[in-house]
């Protein structure tokens, strides 16, 4: 089974999103069974600084709860919805209770670039909340996505109190860490509960000219903590960011062939549990 981890519904213009039924088409073409759909809370666009300009972000700033599951009930066997919060939201911890509770929602993800640090005090309630009922939080670490956003808040050190204070909370830090890879490693090897997404370390590996960085990482981390704990995605079929390119539904396969399938010291074993079962075994599935 392959599953994308990191998959986020995206615009085809400006005012109009990728359907449903295209979305599992283009994982049809890449040879995907199941996709892991991100919700996206990045606060209220009314509260942005005045030099944000949203038209340079293809990605949805907000897609609600209720719009991530309704996309997502069209095939709730392909589909599977992720919840996202944001700390200048009232109470976050009670929109992943509803999440989870109304709308089936299997993991949370967080923004930290938006404005926020991980370990933000009003995020406590919420790691509490997922720590009690098994949900996983995934953390976006490292670059920012878009220019107006701040990587300063996606250093990974950030991530370590949560989880040193949070032992049994599944914590997934998402794309390497770089630039501050040598932080990232030390973080995810201390720390026994958390994972690693591998999504989004080739096109950094290109867009910043480092040869190898990919390898390095991928066969550090095997060596640190095993391959039970590293995740596959590719950011869905379709991808527009401003500083990184386009992507359509063919990228799958390259996509795997660059993060996992090209590596002789990964196993077949190996290969299979980060392309997939090891997702299933993160989310209960």
């Amino acid at each position: 089974m392959i599953i994308d981890f990191h998959a986020h519904p995206e615009f085809k213009n400006q005012n109009e999103l990728y359907s449903p039924q295209e979305f599992v088409l283009g994982m049809d073409i890449g040879g995907i069974d199941i996709s892991c759909v991100y919700g996206n809370d990045q606060a209220d666009a009314g509260g942005a600084p005045p030099w944000r300009d949203e038209r340079l972000m293809a990605v949805p700033t907000n897609f609600s709860d209720e719009e991530c599951a309704a996309f997502c009930a069209h095939f709730p066997k392909r589909l599977i919805g992720f919840t996202s919060i944001n700390p200048d939201r009232y109470q976050p911890e009670r929109k992943v209770e509803r999440a989870i509770k109304e709308f089936g929602m299997k993991a949370v993800k967080l923004y930290p670039h938006s404005g926020f640090y991980p370990n933000d005090p009003r995020l406590i309630r919420t790691y509490d909340l997922c720590s009690r009922i098994g949900v996983p939080v995934v953390i976006h670490t490292g670059m920012k996505a878009v220019s107006w956003q701040s990587m300063k808040y996606n250093l990974p050190i950030y991530v370590d109190e949560v989880a040193a204070s949070f032992p049994d909370l599944n914590i997934v830090m998402c794309h390497g860490g770089y630039p501050w890879i040598e932080e990232f490693m030390a973080v995810v090897y201390t720390n026994p509960n958390i994972w690693v997404d591998l999504t989004f370390m080739d096109r950094i590996e290109e867009t910043f000219i480092i040869p190898g960085l990919v390898e390095n990482t991928v066969r550090r981390l095997v060596q640190l903590i095993g391959a039970k704990r590293l995740l596959w995605g590719s950011e869905g079929p379709y991808l527009e960011l401003p500083l990184y390119g386009k992507q359509n539904p063919s990228y799958y396969q390259v996509s795997q062939h660059k993060l996992v399938k090209r590596f002789d010291f990964l196993s077949e074993e190996d290969k299979a549990d980060i392309l997939g079962r090891n997702a299933v075994r993160l989310l209960n599935l």
